[in-house]
């Protein structure tokens, strides 16, 4: 039975078309996703971030204004979070005034989960690409540690250090590398560690991803305007999540997947000798006599 519908959409990319950001698209294409909204009455709407094609300080701060009045015709209360691209050439104070949000992370108890809005780090280091920083982490283990809910986190960039072979992006070339933390796998350790957490979910990469790890799913939903799996039409993709005794994630528009997955049971985890929670393996029997 569902609990909790989330409608989430991810990287808009609104401006002149780059390559197969087709972001020319984007606002016409927030509008067929605000009425598919109407339609499904979402409990909340989650935008996962990377709104505009950026191009410099004052374009990027207009056309943010111009995607946060697109989202203004929402019905539904929507949540924001920060992507690489909407502070490339802003800082996040000037992100945050031209969307009139904040991108402080932040949490809410909703039909029985918790959910976690994981405004993380997402301004590249010059030679580590995209680091969470130690606060960062320390947030996300006090927030978890807060709650006896089962959790889902919601991010700009994936936490699976998924393969990108295949990615137009982040397979090769100066991207490579960039499409995860790169201390995802310290992020991973308090998700596993907290024993809560049932789904990750986040945009970045621009396709369909699932992930499972320690019994926990990772999903990426594709970006709105992305072209290069739906050549010469944008991807218009979103996805409707819905929570209740499982998990069931249906990405609409010209790349569609559909996940049913198991809700993970709290304080389950796979057996790994390199984790401290691991289960230690049975004693060896030996027979008598010997």
């Amino acid at each position: 039975m569902r609990k909790v519908r989330l409608a989430v959409v991810t990287d808009i990319h609104h401006g002149a078309d780059y390559g197969t950001k087709l972001g020319a698209s984007a606002l016409p294409l927030l509008g067929r996703f605000r009425d598919w909204c109407a339609e499904v009455a979402p409990d909340l709407v989650v935008e996962l971030g990377d709104r505009i094609n950026n191009v410099s300080a004052e374009d990027d701060i207009r056309r943010t204004a111009e995607v946060a009045a697109a989202f203004s015709d929402f019905r539904h209360e929507v949540v924001h979070i920060l992507g690489n691209h909407d502070c490339h050439a802003l800082t996040v104070e000037q992100a945050e005034a031209a969307l009139q949000k904040s991108f402080r992370s932040s949490s809410r108890d909703q039909g029985g989960f918790h959910l976690v809005f994981w405004n993380a780090t997402v301004e590249k280091h010059p030679s580590a690409g995209f680091v969470a920083t130690p606060a960062d982490i320390e947030w996300l283990t006090r927030d978890l540690a807060g709650t006896d809910l089962p959790a889902v986190v919601c991010s700009h960039i994936p936490l699976d250090s998924g393969s990108m072979a295949g990615n137009l992006y982040f397979e090769r070339g100066l991207s490579a590398g960039l499409g995860s933390y790169a201390n995802s796998e310290s992020v991973r350790a308090a998700i596993e560690a907290s024993g809560k957490v049932v789904l990750c979910i986040a945009g970045h990469t621009h396709w369909n991803a699932l992930a499972i790890i320690d019994g926990t799913p990772y999903v990426t939903v594709p970006a709105l305007t992305e072209a290069f799996m739906s050549w010469p039409r944008p991807a218009a993709a979103w996805a409707c999540l819905d929570l209740g005794d499982d998990i069931r994630v249906r990405v609409h528009g010209e790349v569609p997947v559909e996940y049913r997955l198991p809700l993970r049971l709290r304080g389950n985890h796979w057996v790994n000798k390199y984790r401290s929670y691991a289960p230690k393996p049975p004693a060896r029997l030996v027979p008598k006599g010997r």
